[in-house]
C-alpha cells in the first residue's frame, strides 16, 4: 500500500514543480500565443495533479484508521500547494483577461470598475462552486465510510446471534 502511495506522492510532486516551473516562464513572456499555450500546458499538469491527490486519498482511505494521520497530513500539505497554484495560474489568467478587456489604455473607469466587480463575482462563484465540490466530496467519504460501518455491525449482529443459538441449542442439551 505504501509503495502505491509513494509512487502517486512522487508522480504529484513531480507535476507540481513542472507546473510551477512553466508558471514562472509565464511571466517572462511576452508572446501571447505561447503565454497561452504554457497556461494549458499548466491547466494539464495541475488537473494530473488533481487526480493523484485523489488516487491517493483513495489509497489512505484503504489502510487501517491508526495508520492515516501521517498519510492525511501530507494530503493536506499537498492540497494546500495544489491550491496555491491554482491561485496564482487564476491570477495570470485574470490579467491576460484585463489585458484583453482593456488593452492597454484604461481610460474608462466606469468600465473598469464594471468589469472588475464582474472578475470579482466571478471569482467569488468560482471559490463558493470548489467549497461546495469539497463539502460533496467530503459527503461521498462519509457515507462511504458509513456503510462500512454497517457493514461491520451486521457482520457482528449475526455472529451475537450465532452465537445466541448455539447456546440455546447447548442449554437443550442440558435441561
Amino acid at each position: 500500500m505504501s509503495d502505491l502511495f509513494s509512487g502517486y506522492e512522487t508522480d504529484f510532486k513531480l507535476a507540481l514543480a513542472d507546473a510551477q516551473t512553466k508558471l514562472e516562464e509565464v511571466y517572462g513572456l511576452n508572446d501571447e500565443n505561447r503565454r497561452v499555450e504554457l497556461m494549458k500546458l499548466i491547466e494539464s499538469l495541475l488537473d494530473d495533479c488533481h487526480d493523484l491527490l485523489d488516487s491517493m486519498i483513495l489509497e489512505v482511505q484503504q489502510i487501517a484508521t491508526n495508520q492515516r494521520s501521517s498519510f492525511n497530513t501530507k494530503i493536506r500539505s499537498f492540497r494546500t500547494d495544489l491550491d496555491d497554484l491554482k491561485k496564482q495560474l487564476k491570477n495570470v489568467m485574470d490579467d491576460k483577461d484585463r489585458r484583453q478587456l482593456f488593452g492597454s489604455d484604461e481610460t474608462n473607469s466606469t468600465n473598469f470598475t464594471q468589469r472588475q466587480k464582474l472578475l470579482n463575482t466571478n471569482a467569488s462563484i468560482e471559490r463558493s462552486t470548489q467549497r461546495l465540490n469539497e463539502a460533496t466530496r467530503t459527503a461521498i467519504e462519509s457515507e462511504s465510510i458509513g456503510s462500512s460501518i454497517l457493514n461491520n455491525l451486521r457482520s457482528q449482529r449475526d455472529q451475537i446471534l450465532n452465537a445466541r443459538e448455539t447456546l440455546s441449542e447447548a442449554d437443550t442439551y442440558f435441561t
